[in-house]
């Protein structure tokens, strides 16, 4: 149900404009927390870092981060809001590049926060998550549903449709999902 093109010629004007997203809440924060637990220098991969403020949440709680971006106007504001140490910031469209130029071959964490709605071809996608995710790791998808906005509500379209999540949790060993508001927080583990 994708209403704008996940390209890089769509959302690089939008970055270079100035356009910001949804910040990552304290109570988001505490969420992946709980589902990721300390990450002990183990990687992690942030897929549509925007501004990186997921992926720096990650590298506070231990994880060797790596944040992905295919707008390079997003990945300059990651690492011009970077302060001291923190994620490595690489230009990369997860969807179509090669996926063995990812610094790390597994990663013990996946996230995709605000990003699964705008995949065209979701089961492909997932399908890459999974060549990278670690056997015993974590893939928390952050995404809007649909169902959670009125009917009027010109917004209702940023979320996925039932029928795309159950494309994003079908195959997964293990599914925990939590709710915030218009969100819903995703756990799989293979």
């Amino acid at each position: 149900m994708a209403t704008a093109p996940a390209t890089a010629d769509y959302w690089e004007p939008l970055w270079v404009g100035g356009r910001r997203y949804r910040e990552v809440t304290s109570t988001e924060a505490a969420l992946l927390v709980d589902h990721v637990g300390p990450g002990h220098g183990r990687p992690a991969l942030d897929i549509g870092t925007g501004e990186g403020s997921l992926a720096r949440r990650l590298h506070q709680l231990g994880y060797r981060t790596t944040g992905i971006d295919f707008a390079p106007s997003a990945i300059a504001a990651a690492r011009n809001t970077q302060q001291g140490d923190g994620p490595a910031w690489h230009l990369m469209d997860f969807v179509s590049d090669d996926l063995s130029a990812l610094p790390d071959a597994a990663y013990a964490v996946v996230t995709c926060r605000l990003v699964y709605r705008w995949i065209d071809d979701k089961a492909t996608f997932l399908d890459r998550v999974r060549q990278v995710l670690a056997p015993d790791g974590t893939f928390w998808v952050v995404t809007e549903l649909a169902d959670r906005r009125k009917e009027n509500d010109p917004y209702r379209n940023l979320g996925i449709t039932p029928a795309e999540a159950e494309i994003l949790t079908a195959g997964w060993s293990v599914l925990r999902t939590v709710d915030l508001d218009v969100l819903r927080c995703y756990a799989l583990h293979p």
